[in-house]
């Protein structure tokens, strides 16, 4: 009986192993049921077929004994498999395992289309706005501000992740000059779905980048405080450039209802446009949740609309602009830096020198834009750090937060003296300037959008609690059951 019932566990083994290769082999990969069967019963089969030749002349029922075990547990897996991925088309319209193996074909072999697929089926239709300031020196485009109100996501290379440095990409080809792409109001429902609407997108912003009308006025930089926000504002021009932050406190994306805000307001007391940057600028630990509060969401609207009429009020009078970026050689994605490196905007007024200092990364450590202001005040007057919000440095390590901010992991001495080295070019080559402004809408583009962004963000702890009832309520029988197979034969 001790013999007999090892025998039996060997083929009980052998059954129960084909249902776990089936469940690894449809979780993580895409293939077709024939190659899934294929590579499920490959390897059993074969310590199937050795131990048939000893054992099954004598013992013909295991056989049949083994079939129906192995069958019993690829149909309780496969009512595993059908009832999470059920799980995940009730919340998103995309199956939970199916979702899972786009996740895998992008992480272990940065494929995009499997997801972007999902994320279009999940999407929802927009239009989004983008704003543009040009600035003009001796007759050439010296540098080019956009602010899209597109949120870089979600990660590494998927949707709109690497936009910034893609439009930065496009709009260099037409000039000489430095093009920035600063953080809109924005947050993650505005991710775009696909590479194709990213190609949509960069297509609007270039046929946007069609200037005329330049002003050769501007305001110096004023700033406003509330609370933890801090707004600046300085005219070109009859058009507001608005920045936002609330450092050192921890921060996160500023949401498009706030800055619509802010722009209806500073027109109704006088502006002819306004534009409106999140900069981006401070995270604390990982393990903080850095969510904007009401409080501190209103106060940001309020400092905004005190900076645009201090600025209102401010004489205006000619500028000189200089642009310059510097890509440091020991930073890159792993260290939370992106392909823009980092690039400035001077602007040089009578009584005072303005730097915008835009860093292509995700956020900032919490006390690196107050460390990098206090070393370039003896470059500038006044200043604000910039982050582009980028997420190609998202997802490609699997520490806790999921990405390194800005400053996390680079060595502050070298950050802050590129920043030194960047102004400085700047400042020596600013000249005469004047700016355009113009302000467009990117039409009908998809996004992931907040609803299904919400169910997404709920998918991953609903599908491992789930996953985790199911494997008691479904093989805690099966395996019962098999083993009466095995004993009925014994």
């Amino acid at each position: 009986l001790g013999i007999q019932g090892l025998i039996c566990g060997a083929f009980f083994g052998i059954s129960s192993a084909v249902s776990l290769r089936f469940l690894v082999v449809r979780s993580v990969t895409r293939l077709s049921p024939s190659r899934v069967a294929i590579l499920s019963v490959l390897h059993p089969g074969i310590y199937l077929t050795i131990l048939s030749i000893v054992w099954l002349p004598n013992q013909p029922y295991l056989f049949l004994a083994t079939t129906v075990s192995t069958l019993m547990f690829v149909l309780a897996t496969s009512v595993l498999i059908f009832l999470v991925n059920r799980d995940g088309m009730s919340k998103v319209s995309v199956g939970s395992i199916d979702l899972f193996q786009a996740f895998l074909a992008n992480w272990l072999g940065g494929l995009t289309s499997p997801l972007e697929e999902y994320f279009e089926q999940m999407g929802t239709e927009a239009d989004a706005s983008v704003s543009l300031f040009a600035f003009r020196t001796y007759n050439t485009t010296q540098g080019i501000i956009v602010i899209p109100n597109i949120h870089p996501g979600p990660f590494k290379n998927l949707g709109s992740s690497n936009i910034p440095w893609m439009i930065q990409v496009a709009l260099e080809k037409g000039i000489f000059g430095t093009v920035m792409v600063p953080h809109g109001t924005s947050g993650h429902e505005f991710d775009l779905t696909s590479q194709r609407y990213n190609k949509k997108t960069i297509e609007a912003i270039t046929e946007l980048a069609d200037f005329s009308d330049f002003s050769i006025e501007a305001t110096p930089m004023v700033r406003a405080e509330l609370g933890d926000a801090k707004a600046t504002c300085q005219f070109f021009g009859g058009v507001a450039l608005v920045v936002l932050t609330c450092a050192p406190a921890s921060m996160e994306d500023i949401p498009p209802e706030v800055g619509a805000g802010i722009i209806e307001r500073g027109r109704a007391i006088g502006a002819r446009d306004v534009a409106v940057i999140d900069a981006h600028n401070s995270i604390g630990s990982a393990k903080e949740i850095p969510i904007l509060s009401t409080e501190q969401l209103d106060a940001l609207k309020a400092a905004a609309e005190t900076a645009i009429a201090d600025a209102l009020r401010k004489e205006r009078g000619p500028f000189r602009f200089g642009a310059s970026r510097v890509i440091p050689s020991e930073f890159g994605v792993r260290e939370g830096l992106g392909p823009g490196g980092i690039a400035a905007a001077i602007v040089v007024m009578e009584n005072q020198t303005v730097a915008y200092v835009t860093i292509d990364g995700n956020n900032m450590i919490r006390g690196l834009r107050e460390e990098i202001l206090a070393a370039i005040k003896d470059l500038v007057d006044d200043a604000e750090v910039l982050t582009t919000d980028t997420h190609i440095v998202n997802a490609v390590s699997t520490i806790e937060r999921g990405y390194h901010p800005v400053g996390e992991t680079m060595d502050h001495i070298r950050l802050k003296q590129y920043v030194r080295d960047c102004i400085s070019t700047a400042v020596k080559g600013a000249g005469v300037s004047s700016v355009a402004f113009r302000r467009g809408l990117i039409c009908r583009v998809r996004v992931i959008g907040e609803a299904k962004l919400k169910r997404l963000s709920l998918l991953v702890d609903s599908s491992v609690k789930l996953t985790t009832c199911l494997l008691a309520l479904i093989y805690v029988p099966t395996v019962l059951a098999s083993i009466l197979v095995f004993t009925f034969f014994l």
